[in-house]
């Protein structure tokens, strides 16, 4: 899994699903995107959407996106505007616990950090970003 930062919280998303990690390009905006939606980049001579991660999940928009996360899902590609990945962590599924009170479906649980006081939260948003 990757462990990264959004407004100063540790959040993980499975690797399966990223293809690979870029530093913030300049974004073309959109007319008439919905909200989450940042704009177009250029990425290799393939124009790609970026999406906000902390405005499709509800959080407040970051000032720091240092990051995109490339998503792959079949042949189609989408970008998340991050603020900075930290690492990539082997994490079992037994590690994560479900949590009580999920604020949206994208949270699918917590994961204890090998330092045993920081927690991460889990977050799925692979179908959302590619329907």
């Amino acid at each position: 899994m990757i462990l990264f930062k959004m407004n100063d919280k540790q959040y993980l998303i499975s690797a399966a699903a990223v293809e690979e990690v870029v530093d913030t390009v300049q974004i073309t905006k959109v007319p008439l995107a919905p909200v989450w939606v940042k704009g177009l980049i250029n990425f290799r001579g393939t124009v790609l959407t970026v999406i906000s991660l902390a405005e499709l999940v509800g959080l407040p928009q970051s000032q720091t996106n240092r990051n995109i996360m490339i998503m792959r899902k079949d042949d189609e590609q989408r970008g998340l505007l991050i603020d900075e990945v930290i690492e990539v962590l082997d994490v079992a599924p037994d590690e994560i616990q479900l949590g009580e009170e999920q604020a949206t479906p994208y949270f699918t649980g917590v994961v204890t950090l090998e330092d045993q006081q920081t927690i991460a939260d889990v977050i799925d948003v692979t179908d959302k970003i590619f329907s």
